[in-house]
């Protein structure tokens, strides 16, 4: 446990160093009017459009150029710390290729809903993904997504039914470049010079993020009585415990990038499930057999992020939470002890600032209970709400990412008792934790 926190402290330092300062790079294409990005293109455009100028950090930055119909860029920029910083162009090549649709004859051609003629068709394209569909006398033949790369041709057959499988000439839906922007980063020059990398291949943006995720939480559960009507220990307890760690996987797919929907590219669906590992004996009179803490978290979020000016981004989602903190316990000590399920609905935001490969970040959510446990058996009635805050700071370099975030949960009971022997009219279980991650982007 503690290589990973030092792990991720040196990887929240080495960030910190990459972020400042920074310089201003003129930026010029042939043809004009490119959008230029740093680091990667979720993140947003640096300065479109092109000629325009970028706020980039000193040292090696990869850069990406991106014009419609033509191919992207991938370079290296390298600012220097002191001395003029030079100008940097671009000659962009035309990034264009051919659509050949084959089949029955006389069938109605369009490609991204634009009516493309009838069967046999030739169409010029730009390289990248279009949506193919073939009709004959009202039925669909073919309704696919092609990728076509630079200079080259994809042939469709246009025999298959509408959504049963591509056709021998469909092909991957995807490009499979990996647009690192590697460059060997050799140059010492003086002014913004550029490190030249191998060609790009056709560009794809990041699909699917893998990471595994450690979480150290510690809990205070307190009962509250009206003064006059004490909780006794024989009926019920308060609770507190410290150093639980939960860890486990967390998954997210970018469905926007998936589809190859441009504006939807910020559109990702998120998996996390987490384990208790160190479960816990209680230390406390009054419980028949022993006592062991069990602690579970799951979510799935669908969540959207936008860009602004490429310093700021804004995320909103929901989803659905599940956090249990249980016991293992026999049932006449199980119902003495705060043991709860919460599964509840979601619904909050995200707010974070872009410093190079530092991202340190806001978020607030709040938590819709459908669901607490075992403790709301224990009244006439419960009615427990939540949220969720948090502030941290996130890393990538490359495609590896990292986390550091400290936040707090906070759950509230209201209660009805049902007579004095179990008596309580509130309740709040506060946790509080400390989470890391590291992962890899595809």
């Amino acid at each position: 446990m503690v290589r990973v926190l030092a792990t991720a402290l040196v990887v929240v330092w080495v960030g910190a160093a990459d972020a400042a300062p920074r310089r201003k790079v003129k930026i010029t294409t042939e043809p004009a009017g490119a959008s230029v990005y740093l680091n990667q293109t979720e993140d947003g455009p640096a300065c479109e459009p092109t000629p325009c100028s970028v706020d980039a950090p000193v040292g090696e930055t990869p850069i990406i150029i991106d014009l419609k119909d033509h191919q992207r860029v991938y370079e290296v920029l390298n600012v220097p710390k002191k001395g003029k910083v030079a100008d940097v162009s671009f000659k962009l090549v035309a990034a264009m290729g051919t659509i050949v649709v084959e089949g029955p004859p006389g069938a109605s051609v369009s490609i991204d809903d634009v009516d493309q003629g009838k069967v046999p068709a030739r169409v010029e394209v730009a390289a990248e993904g279009h949506h193919v569909v073939v009709t004959l006398k009202g039925t669909t033949v073919y309704d696919d997504y092609v990728e076509v790369e630079a200079g080259g041709e994809k042939t469709v057959e246009a025999t298959q039914v509408a959504g049963g499988g591509s056709s021998s000439g469909g092909g991957d839906d995807h490009g499979d470049g990996d647009g690192d922007g590697d460059g060997d980063g050799d140059g010492d020059g003086d002014g913004g010079a550029i490190e030249k990398s191998a060609p790009a291949r056709a560009a794809r943006d990041r699909f699917v993020s893998v990471a595994a995720i450690v979480d150290i939480g510690f809990r205070k559960f307190r009962y509250a009585g009206d003064g006059t009507m004490m909780v006794t220990k024989q009926t019920l307890r308060d609770e507190s415990e410290g150093g639980q760690i939960l860890a486990g996987p967390l998954v997210e797919v970018w469905i926007g990038s998936l589809i190859g929907v441009k504006f939807l590219r910020g559109l990702s669906l998120l998996a996390r499930y987490q384990y208790g590992i160190n479960k816990q004996k209680l230390e406390t009179t009054g419980l028949q057999m022993d006592t062991n803490t069990f602690w579970q978290s799951m979510e799935f979020s669908l969540r959207h992020r936008w860009t602004v000016a490429n310093k700021v981004t804004v995320e909103i989602g929901g989803g659905y939470v599940r956090d249990q903190y249980q016991f293992e316990a026999v049932p006449v000590d199980r119902a003495k002890v705060p043991d709860v399920d919460y599964q509840s609905f979601r619904f909050g935001g995200r707010v974070s600032l872009l410093l190079g490969s530092l991202e340190p970040y806001l978020t607030f959510e709040n938590r819709a209970v459908q669901s607490g446990g075992l403790v709301a058996t224990r009244f006439q009635s419960a009615d427990p709400s939540g949220y969720r805050a948090s502030i941290g700071i996130a890393v990538r370099r490359g495609k590896l990412t990292g986390r550091l975030e400290g936040s707090a949960t906070q759950y509230s009971w209201t209660f009805v008792p049902k007579d004095a022997n179990v008596y309580a009219t509130s309740a709040t279980d506060a946790i509080r934790q400390i989470g890391i991650s590291a992962g890899y982007e595809f």
